[in-house]
């Protein structure tokens, strides 16, 4: 007996090429911190105000908002492989501009571009995952998703720390390029190509992806014949909010906990927030790059062995835990030794770990999970614009409430709101592990998902 289904690293491949995108996403959003630094020590070709800096920042995220609709849409249309295969122009195209820039607008229409090419790359890759993968490795994949997202976070973070502004936008440029090249040599989704009435093309695609003797994949096939029969419409609105509408509310909510617990905060503002641990704000991004990477580990050990709601909850937990500690220690003076900064980038550090085990990963598993192909993209496309929106807010926020109250009410508040979300998890989060999006839908359905100890048909469970 096997950990490992058959054709794994068939499957690890594919994942990790359409993962890629999301590699790029994390260079494009990594690359405004060192680019703050270069335009403080003038390293910069172009001279930015601290109005046109707060623009150039969010440019991203109104991109992000203008293509989360459309995207969803498109992967429905065009396919899943197709869809994300256009970040890679996109992308560079971004890049390109960034390279040339010799006025502000240059940068404005770049960071539009990035945020366009990140919309699709977080609506489409983790549908692609998810309908690709067998159901015993869905939730360990999703660890390809988050680490290659952490690594761009971290590639942009190191390069900018160590080299000027143009090594680092030719540096992140070549990612797309390179993407562009391998994406060629992996199929489409069996699950969108069965949605279309491709079913030999779908048969092609899951032969591509499994090393199933002929019962086994005949017997796979047919689950994914009949969880898209069974949802055989074309994934109107109104299927959306009332037939999906009890997963819908759950992702959505996961979507906005993901960040009120902080985390966008303690990314955007880490020099802020670190600023009595005498760091720069490189080596502050860099840390905590490297956190972020670190908690894939324990996330891919656990997701696919104790399920969904357990690590939902930890997560919850251990954040709610260090945010209390930060808000402490943010209440106290700093002392010479630097130790009341070093306890704060410990807590800090700590919150960002337990964050990236449960709430950031999980999301693309379950938002995935939850929703059948025909519905898949709008579902995704709403859990993106409530992620920019929840983060845009939680962003503005910050600056206020600090020179109101102090640093520390920010993370009383992130830490109510985590203690809530973890509430929410226990009462509402339904466990999915080792069962078939057509058993996940069936569940939800009939509400079966509330009884864990119930029967499972053993069929699904198989791959």
């Amino acid at each position: 007996m096997t950990l490992l289904p058959d054709g794994f690293s068939k499957q690890l491949y594919s994942c990790f090429i359409v993962s890629l995108p999301l590699l790029m996403a994390g260079t494009t959003l990594g690359w405004s911190s060192p680019m703050m630094e270069y335009l403080v020590n003038d390293k910069s070709p172009v001279y930015l105000t601290s109005s046109e800096e707060s623009w150039m920042v969010t440019l991203i995220d109104v991109g992000n908002v203008v293509l989360s609709i459309p995207a969803g849409l498109m992967m429905d249309g065009i396919g899943r492989k197709m869809s994300v295969y256009l970040t890679v122009p996109i992308t560079l195209a971004g890049w390109i501009l960034i390279l040339i820039a010799d006025h502000v607008w240059y940068l404005y229409v770049a960071r539009f571009l990035h945020g366009c090419a990140m919309a699709i790359s977080l609506i489409v890759s983790p549908s692609y995952v998810g309908e690709m993968a067998s159901i015993s490795v869905r939730g360990s994949l999703a660890l390809v998703l988050e680490f290659t997202y952490a690594a761009g976070l971290l590639l942009a973070y190191v390069v900018g720390w160590l080299a000027d502004y143009e090594t680092l936008a030719t540096v992140c440029a070549l990612i797309p390029v390179i993407t562009g090249v391998l994406m060629i040599t992996i199929p489409d989704s069996p699950y969108y190509l069965m949605m279309v009435g491709k079913s030999e093309e779908a048969a092609r695609s899951l032969r591509k992806l499994r090393s199933y003797d002929n019962v086994e994949f005949e017997a796979e096939l047919e689950i994914i014949r009949l969880s898209v029969t069974e949802n055989s419409c074309k994934g109107q609105l109104r299927d959306l909010l009332h037939r999906d509408r009890s997963p819908l509310i759950i992702v959505l909510t996961l979507a906005a906990l993901q960040m009120v617990c902080g985390a966008s905060v303690m990314e955007a503002y880490a020099s802020s927030v670190l600023a009595d641990t005498r760091l720069s704000p490189n080596a502050a991004a860099v840390i905590f790059g490297l956190f972020i990477m670190a908690a894939c580990l324990p996330f891919a050990l656990t997701v696919d062995k104790y399920g969904r709601r357990p690590l939902f909850m930890v997560s919850c937990v251990g954040t709610t835990v260090c945010h209390v500690i930060i808000a402490v220690v943010l209440s106290m003076e700093p002392d010479e030794e630097g130790r009341v900064g070093w306890l704060l980038l410990a807590s800090v550090c700590g919150a960002e770990f337990f964050i990236n085990i449960g709430l950031m990963p999980l999301l693309t598993v379950v938002q995935c999970e939850y929703f059948p192909s025909d519905t898949r993209g709008l579902a995704n496309s709403a859990v993106v614009f409530t992620i920019t929106l929840t983060s845009t807010v939680v962003l503005k926020l910050y600056q206020p409430v600090t020179e109101l109250y102090g640093k520390r009410a920010n993370f009383i508040g992130y830490a109510l709101a985590t203690m809530f979300g973890g509430m929410f998890c226990y009462l509402w989060v339904p466990e999915t592990k080792g069962k078939s999006f057509l058993q996940i839908q069936t569940d939800f359905e009939t509400y079966e998902w509330r009884d864990h100890k119930g029967h499972r048909n053993q069929t699904y469970e198989r791959f």
